[in-house]
């Protein structure tokens, strides 16, 4: 707000950055029928935040226009969260700055989050009256560098109105080569996305791209 040509420049950086890495036209600020666009934040366990916050806000609305007699901190206390059980520890630690219950998934024998193991997960929490809301599916594991299966869990999530955020810090910007783009294959089912430029593109610390 107090320099409006940075904040133009923002948001063309962040354009270029999106056009770079490959993401769908619904991420950019300039495509005539978006609504999405992206922000510099800090660090992607910030960006984790972010989008887990915006998710919230987003089930508590849906869901008291539903059952307008629930409170909103009667619905917080339902809400759950789900990421592999190889994700980043700032998916925990965002849960608990939101008050939220975080199921960690089991992963495959690639250490990936599938989505056979999604939906069993799901299935599990709503019969014992939980409502989920969130996933946080990690492309480039800190620990093996392993993907989670985006074409599997995005229908999962439409499904159960479950907002999907991409946290890509680490391996992100390999998506700048196209050999290895079919690694996001899905993402146009997620609703929010981030990496690292500080990791892998020699730009200083701090600086994550958030979509």
């Amino acid at each position: 707000a107090s320099s409006p040509a940075c904040t133009e420049l923002e948001t063309v950086v962040m354009d270029w950055l999106a056009k770079m890495i490959g993401l769908p036209d619904d991420f950019l600020h300039s495509h005539a029928d978006t609504t999405g666009g992206g922000v510099i934040q800090t660090t992607a366990s910030e960006a984790t935040l972010v989008a887990l916050l915006a998710a919230r806000k987003e089930v508590i609305h849906r869901v008291q226009a539903q059952f307008p007699y629930l409170s909103p901190a009667e619905i917080n206390g339902r809400l759950v969260a789900y990421c592999s059980d190889q994700a980043h520890s700032s998916v925990e630690k965002a849960c608990l700055i939101g008050l939220v219950k975080l199921n960690l998934v089991p992963s495959d024998d690639k250490l990936r989050l599938r989505g056979n193991a999604l939906r069993q997960a799901i299935a599990k929490d709503k019969e014992n009256g939980l409502i989920p809301f969130y996933l946080c599916a990690t492309l480039g594991t800190t620990g093996a560098c392993a993907f989670d299966n985006l074409v599997e869990l995005g229908p999962i999530c439409q499904r159960e109105n479950i907002w999907i955020h991409v946290d890509a810090a680490y391996a992100g910007s390999a998506l700048i080569c196209p050999e290895f783009r079919h690694l996001m294959n899905g993402v146009e089912l997620t609703q929010s996305f981030a990496f690292n430029p500080s990791k892998w593109m020699m730009v200083h610390f701090d600086c994550t791209a958030m979509w």
